[in-house]
């Protein structure tokens, strides 16, 4: 497999022109349709989850969510137009999944429209809570979010900004929902990775995600696997140790210094979502560098997050092993 050396500078492009406001929308919007789970968290965080008519099939967090009107899949592209148009909402919100054709609809139909980025990196979650502030006039509860995101991400990089090389573990990343699909550079596991201060081994290939093999995870040998399980799978010791495992007595990866040293990382994949990748964030620092990091709770950051923002007091697995 060849190695493509990326231009850095085309990553902050395309992030840049993710984000598009179209038409004008009464402020704030009285009955929102959100279609993707970026934008349903954060509106709901902001205090706008009563003003959410409708939602796509992934938006399910946090609880109440769930009981809005499903409008299909971006992801799948199976977004129900007729049903969005027929909600009669002041504006849509969604972001980069959806297809052209479904936006252009929406977009003929007079509905205003706001087009967010991804949301698993602190730039993504921050510009997000920034527009989508705006729109609902929040800017209060935004700037103690902000605060609390900038303050964790700040931690992590003064005490990793300045490691040589030679102390960064070199990591693969495996995605959730398939084997030996990894992650390069201008994806947000790339830029969490570096944060906190990891060499991601699939950082030359091709940008985004590329398919790879045992063989060559293997000769490339990471001190550190992550994965993680997906968000409908139960935030479970019991679940995260199980793909953990599967990892581990894979017999492709038995000689690379992850598996022999036990260094195989799962997390759910909510917490790479939203304000929470602020925890995956501290699990990766913590899981990379364990010496730097040992005054830090994730979990504890976690449930303080959830508390604060979301109203939740959950007792629940979100990455193992914890260290």
């Amino acid at each position: 497999m060849t190695a493509h050396r990326i231009d850095e500078s085309i990553c902050r492009t395309r992030a840049l022109e993710d984000y598009e406001i179209s038409g004008a929308a009464p402020f704030p919007p009285i009955r929102i349709v959100s279609l993707t789970p970026t934008a349903s968290e954060l509106i709901s965080i902001l205090g706008g989850m009563d003003k959410i008519v409708g939602r796509d099939d992934h938006s399910n967090f946090p609880s109440g969510l769930d009981e809005k009107p499903a409008l299909g899949s971006s992801i799948r592209k199976t977004i129900n137009v007729k049903g969005v148009v027929n909600l009669h909402p002041d504006v849509v919100v969604t972001g980069g999944h959806i297809s052209p054709d479904t936006l252009e609809k929406i977009k003929a139909s007079g509905i205003p429209v706001v087009i967010v980025a991804g949301n698993c990196d602190v730039k993504g979650i921050i510009n997000n809570v920034k527009l989508l502030s705006e729109v609902l006039d929040a800017e209060k509860k935004a700037g103690e979010l902000i605060e609390c995101v900038e303050g964790y991400a700040n931690l992590v990089k003064v005490r990793t900004q300045n490691l040589s090389m030679e102390k960064k573990p070199r990591v693969y990343h495996e995605c959730a929902f398939r084997r030996y699909k990894t992650t390069a550079a201008c994806t947000s596991a790339n830029e969490v990775i570096t944060l906190a201060g990891g060499v991601n081994i699939a950082h030359d290939l091709v940008h985004g995600k590329s398919a790879v093999n045992g063989e060559w995870v293997n000769t490339n040998n990471p001190d550190i696997i992550l994965s993680q399980i997906s968000t409908m799978s139960p935030s479970t010791k019991w679940a995260l140790e199980e793909k953990r495992d599967e990892i581990l007595l894979r017999p492709e990866l038995k000689g690379t210094n992850a598996v022999r040293n036990g260094r195989v990382y799962i997390s759910h994949l909510s917490i790479r979502r939203g304000p929470r990748m602020v925890g995956y964030l501290l699990y990766l620092a913590k899981w990379f560098h364990p010496e730097l990091f040992s005054d830090i709770d994730p979990a504890a950051v976690e449930k303080e997050i959830l508390q604060k923002f979301y109203g939740l007091d959950m007792e629940e697995a979100w990455a193992y092993p914890e260290i």
